[in-house]
């Protein structure tokens, strides 16, 4: 009887084993997201805006910085972000998120190293543009679960660079004759949701976001305005290069703030 209920033991036990295998882990002991995840989505959520700023470039045949090779070298940036996100296990919620974000970006990477169209264009916009949202929201919900103080800023730093590529692809767009009626609306969007972020950094404790890290945000904004002026303009006039450079720069002046925030809060 003894060996019988051993055997019957066993059994329940390689049975429980299988299960974990095959069952998500519970949230209760998924481990929480940490400060490199954050940094990871963070960084992710720049990057999905520059590359559609690339696209339009490649498609009006400008070659300054070298846009095709940004383009692939960008997309592999973030194939490698969601694949670390997806080996680190995180909560069941969290780790269904990151799936979404993965189930968006495989409709629009392909798209994306094919020939540059017009067409295509449009649709890659609308794609991204719902790519980037969900990416914010993901990586906020990710600062929070951390439990560390001043990963938001994190997140709102790379808001701020994502703000940025997202007025550079819209223009990039108008000066390839794609952008729809609402350009002008979309632009102040942008600037008012800049602004907002902004302010919220430079009003955030200094033990949080540094006087450094504020006067750097200061001399971005300086870069901002320039390319502010350009995108708002109503002309009918389009220098890609000059907006490409504009862009650029800004890009990899919030890339380094987002870097010293980073080293901040460790």
């Amino acid at each position: 009887m003894k060996q019988r209920f051993n055997g019957v033991t066993s059994g329940l036990i390689g049975l429980a084993l299988a299960l974990q295998v095959i069952l998500p882990v519970d949230d209760a002991s998924a481990k929480a997201a940490s400060a490199q995840d954050v940094h990871e989505i963070a960084d992710m959520c720049m990057y999905s805006q520059r590359i559609l700023k690339d696209y339009a470039l490649i498609g009006m045949k400008v070659t300054y910085h070298d846009p095709a090779t940004d383009l692939k070298e960008n997309t592999k940036k973030i194939d490698k972000y969601i694949a670390n996100l997806e080996s680190h296990h995180l909560k069941k919620s969290l780790d269904d998120d990151i799936r979404e974000l993965e189930a968006l970006w495989k409709e629009i990477e392909p798209k994306l190293l094919e020939k540059p169209s017009q067409k295509r264009m449009t649709m890659l916009h609308k794609k991204v543009e719902k790519f980037s949202h969900r990416c914010e929201e993901v990586a906020e919900d990710l600062a929070e679960d951390s439990r560390i103080k001043g990963e938001h800023n994190v997140v709102l730093i790379a808001k701020l660079g994502m703000e940025s590529q997202r007025l550079a692809a819209l223009y990039m767009m108008k000066a390839w004759g794609v952008a729809d009626d609402n350009y002008y609306e979309n632009v102040e969007e942008i600037l008012q949701e800049y602004k907002k972020i902004y302010q919220e950094l430079m009003n955030a404790d200094d033990k949080l976001v540094s006087p450094e890290i504020k006067a750097k945000l200061k001399s971005a904004e300086k870069h901002f305005l320039v390319f502010e002026f350009m995108a708002a303009s109503k002309s009918g006039r389009f220098v890609p290069t000059m907006a490409e450079k504009s862009a650029t720069k800004i890009f990899i002046k919030v890339r380094e703030i987002l870097k010293l925030e980073e080293k901040l809060i460790e």
